[in-house]
This record gives structure tokens, C-alpha cells and sequence, in this order.
């Protein structure tokens, strides 16, 4: 083989693995791209739409005790778990999403207790409310108090969830993702 002809094919061969190159590179990129927006949806705690199944109101309080013990003695609840659908469209199987909503109402002193430190804020519902509990609450727009301090405090950071106490009947509104059953 005279020079010409290796040079040729050498220079092939350079073109070849540099494109070679970029093509893993680009794919490279795409895959942290994808892997980016996989990690920013477990970071922002997604709004999971429920699934078109119809919630059976639940009235037993042992359930609400385990994952909330915060808020003491419970009474008159009215409670659903639904299974959530998947919003993010990653289309790999693994757990499912369940939501806990409902309302309860707790002891004076207990309500007095948690509303008497943190800083609470008067605001309506922020999640939405299963069809089955909304003739429950009434007014969800006007007369709840919330605190993000007090939800902090319930999770302990584990599971998406957000507490609203109406104070003139002492009873509490939660809206949850999986709330864990409470060891301590």
C-alpha cells in the first residue's frame, strides 16, 4: 500500500471515530437531560390526578392516628384513600401513588395547642377536594388556617401533605401522597 492510500483511510477512520464521538456525546446529553427532569419531578412534590374510580367515604379514625399523631383524639372523621394516576409519563412501572384527604375533628385543647405556636396563615384549601368529601367542608375558599411549619412537622419531610384547621369547629382537613404509618 503506497501512503496516499493509508492516509485516505486514516482520515476515514479519524472522520468515523470523531462522529462516533459526537453521537455518544449527544446521547450523553440527552440522557442527563432526561435524567434532570426525572429528579425535578421526585424534588416538586407533584399534584398526582386521581384515577376515575369513586372514593368510599371512610369514618374509622385508627388509620388518621398511625399517620398523624399530632393531632391527639380524633372524632367524626370522614376520610377517603384513592389511587393516584401517573402525571409524569415516564411510563415505568413501580409503586403506586396513594392520596389521603379527608376532615376530622380533634379536641379543643389539642387544636388550641398546635394553633398557639407557628405561624399560621388564614387561606382556603389549596388541594383540590375529592367530590365525595366537598358537601363535608362547606366553605373551602374563607376561614382555614394553615402553616407549612405544622405540615413540616406531621410529614417530617417524608410525604407530600398539608393540614387546614377550621378553628370555630375544631377540625382539621388534610390532603396527602403516601403518608407513612408512624413508629415513634
Amino acid at each position: 500500500m503506497n501512503r496516499v492510500q493509508l492516509n485516505g483511510r486514516s482520515r476515514r477512520a479519524r472522520t468515523l471515530i470523531l462522529l462516533s464521538a459526537v453521537a455518544l456525546f449527544a446521547a450523553g446529553c440527552a440522557s442527563d437531560r432526561t435524567r434532570a427532569e426525572s429528579e425535578d419531578r421526585r424534588s416538586v412534590p407533584a399534584t398526582p390526578t386521581a384515577t376515575a374510580t369513586t372514593a368510599q367515604i371512610r369514618t374509622d379514625v385508627d388509620p388518621l392516628k398511625r399517620r398523624f399523631p399530632q393531632l391527639g383524639e380524633l372524632s367524626g372523621a370522614k376520610w377517603v384513600g384513592q389511587t393516584l394516576g401517573k402525571d409524569s409519563g415516564s411510563g415505568v412501572p413501580g409503586p403506586t401513588d396513594v392520596s389521603l384527604d379527608g376532615v376530622v375533628h380533634i379536641e379543643p385543647a389539642t387544636l388550641a395547642s398546635i394553633t398557639g405556636g407557628g405561624t399560621w396563615k388564614e387561606q382556603g384549601i389549596d388541594c383540590p377536594v375529592p367530590g365525595a368529601l366537598a358537601g363535608e367542608l362547606g366553605d373551602t375558599k374563607s376561614a382555614w388556617l394553615h402553616s407549612e411549619s405544622f405540615d413540616r412537622t406531621v410529614t417530617q419531610n417524608q410525604y407530600s401533605g398539608s393540614f387546614y384547621i377550621d378553628k370555630q369547629n375544631s377540625r382539621v382537613y388534610f390532603c396527602t401522597v403516601n403518608p407513612k404509618t408512624r413508629t415513634d
